[in-house]
């Protein structure tokens, strides 16, 4: 037996509490592995594209220094999904952001969200999949927006 599988064996037996937190596990080694298991298919840090000045309609925003279209963000987990999106803009305007997986040559509308007469927003997706090894690009659309800035957060694994 290995010393991994003698801590192994003691963490089991150690009780674990999962009355405040959501787990289900009630020893310490299930509530190990349980933490793995989410951080293994936990939501990403969040990406963010943005462009500066007042931006237009048909505008790819900007992943880092480069137009989203012509290098978005790669979608780099397994079974990934996007999970949430979030916009905020210097002065309150009303406009689309169309969200695009792409190759570089194809491009497909995921989703749209409205910012009406707002400064920000906040939209939970519900979990749209993406394709591991395309990118995300954003578009604003409709309207105009003083320094915008989107970001989004996606699920999966690695």
């Amino acid at each position: 037996m290995s010393r991994r599988d003698d801590f192994r064996d003691i963490a089991k037996s150690v009780p674990f509490d999962n009355a405040t937190n959501g787990f289900v596990s009630t020893d310490v080694q299930a509530a190990i592995e349980e933490v793995s298991n989410k951080v293994d298919t936990s939501a990403s840090p969040g990406f963010t594209w943005g462009s500066s000045g007042n931006v237009t309609s048909g505008t790819w925003l900007l992943n880092d220094t480069v137009p989203s279209n012509k290098s978005g963000r790669a979608i780099f987990l397994t079974g990934a999904t996007l999970e949430h999106i979030f916009v905020r803009c210097e002065l309150a305007a009303t406009f689309d952001i169309k969200i695009y997986e792409h190759n570089g040559a194809t491009y497909t509308l995921i989703t749209t969200v409205s910012i009406v007469a707002a400064r920000a927003g906040d939209f939970a997706i519900a979990s749209l999949p993406l394709t591991t090894g395309k990118e995300l690009a954003m578009q604003l659309a409709n309207g105009s927006a003083k320094n915008p800035v989107v970001g989004c957060v996606l699920k999966g694994s690695f």
